[in-house]
């Protein structure tokens, strides 16, 4: 019995080790630049989760994953890696398109990043806002945002906590309705 546990742990082991030396075909876009004086690239590294909740037949689920992220709002790419560290996904977005790339399948290419988050999840993910939101405030790429308070503001039918910002968390809530699924996003940077 030991010795099929052994073989079965050391088979694992190889496959995981054969996927984390496998890099992504590198994207044929160019590196991130500012295009407007306005625009502000930013750099975050952590840990990203998304739930979502059970709703109408669709049950619930979760990922979590660390990313880097290099960019604004308006245009940026994701890295994402399993919690050892291999990449899995890069997720890269401009005015009008959106393109995953991913080691075990060709590249996808979609009009937006909600099309996108939308085919690769099941829900449109705000993730170009997302990048506006760990700085503390609202993003231009949502509409503009209603019930501000001091420990956050609401956005896009989206209530994003900010209370713990200082310390590089955040929270982002979609409460679920009769047409909505209810989705969790936490963001934890690493320092």
């Amino acid at each position: 019995m030991r010795a099929r546990f052994a073989a079965a742990l050391v088979a694992v082991g190889a496959a995981l080790l054969s996927t984390a030396c496998t890099p992504l075909r590198p994207l044929v876009t160019p590196a991130i630049v500012a295009t407007d004086p306005h625009e502000t690239i930013a750099t975050y590294q952590g840990q990203l989760s998304i739930k979502l909740q059970a709703f109408q037949a669709q049950p619930a689920k979760g990922v979590s994953m660390g990313f880097f992220f290099q960019g604004s709002a308006r245009r940026g790419q994701l890295d994402l890696m399993t919690p050892l560290g291999s990449q899995v996904a890069r997720i890269h977005w401009a005015p009008g398109l959106a393109i995953l790339s991913s080691i075990d399948k060709d590249d996808q290419q979609f009009s937006d990043i909600d099309d996108l988050s939308t085919q690769a999840l099941g829900e449109a993910i705000p993730l170009p806002a997302l990048m506006d939101w760990l700085q503390g405030h609202p993003s231009d790429a949502l509409p503009a945002p209603t019930n501000a308070t001091p420990t956050g503001f609401e956005q896009g039918g989206w209530h994003i906590g900010t209370s713990e910002i200082t310390e590089g968390k955040l929270l982002a809530e979609r409460p679920q309705s009769d047409t909505l699924r209810g989705v969790t996003i936490r963001i934890r940077l690493d320092r």
